[in-house]
């Protein structure tokens, strides 16, 4: 029997992975007539008018119980699903956030688990894991509770449209995800300036912004750029600057700056190909998944999170990978892999060359992600709390 009621324990409609996680997850609970119990979320967000609709009065309800939770009354008769940090971590300001019974919900990059952590998840009846990758790593350090159920795309707002020319007579190359280092965007921009240099009707275009400028800093780490991406008078990334300090001519790239994800898919129709070389995902990309659900072929990394979306034909795997763990003898980045310039260099060629092949790449990974529509992704969710419930 479902439950009549469940806590969301994170922010809600943030304009980030987390965010959309709960706007969607919130709105198919509504669906089933099941109460979505917020307690965190930003004063206006981005919602579609059908998810406005279902969502409106369990938004309206937020605030009473954002100030129970102020009162350390937060408490619900139903399950409660938490999202945990990096390493399993709970911050403690959100321990007194209780149900029955509790879930933690984790996309982790960290491949090691301190013992403390790994002793505070015995709090929850079960762990959910955002990718294959997560659940191995915690079962391998001792989380037996864990079942993986990643996160879902919204296939009404995710579909093919026609094009409107926007990039018309341009091969155009996207690249999305919040700039660091993690996402390899490092390489996008070493990778892209040499296929520039063969192919100049080519065009970069990017959505690289980052509400958290500081994580930019560590692409200066990188051995393949000049330096981290500075920040402009507005306190946003200068991506462009960056571009162009890289060797990336100005005529040779978009920078679409903050992009919401109702925004996304007009553009995701009207490029050729996606690249998202990252070096880890703890979950299984969100940008990935919505390229592949409006037919756009992806060059992903065989690493981590994107194992979960690889198959033959459905994307461009990318498969040489440097393994980082192992390379800078660092256990916490086991896992963890750096693609080849040189490969993802082959692959802009292969997708330019071929459209044939890369039409046919798009068509299966749309068809491929029928199947990860969130009302099938909260329904095994659903499967799961049942388990223990």
């Amino acid at each position: 029997m479902a439950p009549q009621r469940i806590g969301i324990g994170w922010q809600v409609g943030v304009p980030s992975g987390w965010g959309t996680y709960g706007v969607n997850l919130a709105v198919e609970l509504a669906r089933r007539n099941i109460d979505p119990e917020i307690f965190f979320a930003v004063p206006k967000p981005y919602l579609t008018e059908a998810q406005a609709t279902l969502l409106t009065p369990h938004l309206a309800r937020q605030p009473a119980n954002l100030a129970r939770f102020r009162n350390g009354k937060a408490q619900i008769d139903g399950p409660l699903l938490h999202a945990l940090g990096d390493k399993l971590d709970l911050p403690d300001i959100l321990a007194p956030l209780r149900g029955k019974p509790e879930f933690g919900v984790v996309f982790f990059e960290s491949a090691t688990i301190p013992p403390t952590n790994i002793e505070k998840t015995k709090r929850f009846a079960a762990i959910i894991a955002g990718s294959s990758w997560n659940a191995e790593v915690a079962k391998s350090q001792g989380v037996g509770h864990v079942r993986f159920c990643p996160q879902g795309v919204d296939l009404d707002v995710f579909t093919r449209a026609p094009r409107t020319g926007k990039f018309a007579g341009r091969f155009a190359v996207f690249s999305g995800g919040k700039l660091e280092y993690r996402k390899g965007q490092d390489l996008v921009v070493a990778a892209f300036k040499k296929f520039h240099s063969r192919y100049p009707d080519s065009v970069l275009v990017t959505a690289w912004h980052n509400p958290w400028p500081a994580a930019a800093l560590s692409l200066g780490a990188s051995a393949h750029v000049v330096s981290a991406p500075g920040v402009d008078p507005s306190g946003r990334l200068d991506v462009s600057g960056w571009l162009i300090a890289n060797g990336v001519p100005a005529d040779a790239f978009v920078d679409l700056g903050g992009l919401s994800n109702l925004e996304t898919p007009a553009i995701l129709n009207e490029v050729d190909i996606a690249v998202l070389p990252s070096r880890c995902e703890g979950g299984t990309n969100l940008v990935a998944m919505e390229c592949m659900a409006v037919g756009l072929p992806v060059a992903l990394s065989r690493n981590t999170g994107h194992l979960d979306l690889i198959q033959d034909d459905n994307c461009y795997a990318l498969n040489l990978q440097i393994p980082i763990g192992q390379v800078a003898g660092r256990p916490d980045l086991e896992g963890w892999g750096e693609s080849s310039i040189d490969e993802i260099v082959q692959t802009l060629e292969r997708a330019y060359t071929d459209s044939r092949d890369r039409a046919a790449r798009g068509d299966h990974a749309a068809a491929f992600m029928k199947d990860w529509s969130w009302p099938n992704q909260v329904g095994r969710l659903l499967d799961v709390v049942a388990e223990f419930t």
